[in-house]
């Protein structure tokens, strides 16, 4: 697992700790993907303040941070990018519940996730070459790199049911590099790792 220094986190903690309410701040209109389970205040109040949007098929919710915008030539990128032009970078604010996990899904850019309120993440991601890792985001552990190509799939673990982390892309994110995973193909995949990828995919099959 890549480490970085807890002084890394120190600025962006900061500003997170100064801006979340206290434990006792009543819950607001927003619920989760069930449609019945109230998200956890804090987590609400940063949706709020970041006017957040729910992503669509993956969950979670998201603010875009940064787009770049020069733009790289599909000419210039390695194959992988099918020719299509994308933004420098990217990055984005991300608050996930238990509920509005990040289901499994695989992007052509390697995705740096930077941990910075909540609770730890657990992040299971599954290699081309069958091995499957698991790794946990959190104050000690703040900052991962899941490469290119790798399934990768996230949720909060802890008693907030809350995360709040930021990831960052380069070259920058397009739709057209997202892929969903799909439980009974990635389930024959990995056998070992079923239970997880039950728990991390929302539907059995998901269109190509």
């Amino acid at each position: 697992m890549l480490r970085f220094l807890n002084a890394c986190l120190l600025c962006g903690g900061l500003l997170v700790a100064g801006f979340l309410p206290a434990a006792t701040a009543r819950p607001v209109a927003l619920t989760s993907s069930s449609a019945t389970t109230p998200i956890p205040a804090a987590a609400q109040a940063l949706i709020k303040h970041y006017k957040m949007q729910r992503i669509p098929a993956e969950g979670g919710w998201f603010a875009q941070l940064q787009r770049a915008t020069e733009i790289i030539p599909g000419s210039a990128l390695p194959d992988r990018y099918d020719g299509i032009a994308h933004p420098l970078s990217t990055a984005i604010l991300f608050v996930e519940t238990r509920q509005d996990f990040s289901a499994l899904h695989k992007l052509k850019t390697a995705e740096i996730w930077h941990f910075y309120s909540g609770d730890p993440v657990h992040l299971l991601l599954l290699h081309p070459d069958g091995i499957a890792e698991n790794v946990v985001l959190d104050h000690d552990h703040p900052a991962y790199v899941v490469p290119e190509n790798v399934w990768q799939g996230s949720s909060p673990v802890g008693p907030a049911g809350w995360s709040f982390v930021g990831t960052t892309m380069a070259p920058g994110f397009i739709q057209e590099d997202f892929r969903l995973g799909e439980r009974k193909i990635l389930s024959q995949r990995y056998p070992a790792f079923r239970k997880q990828i039950t728990a991390l995919t929302r539907t059995k099959d998901q269109p190509q």
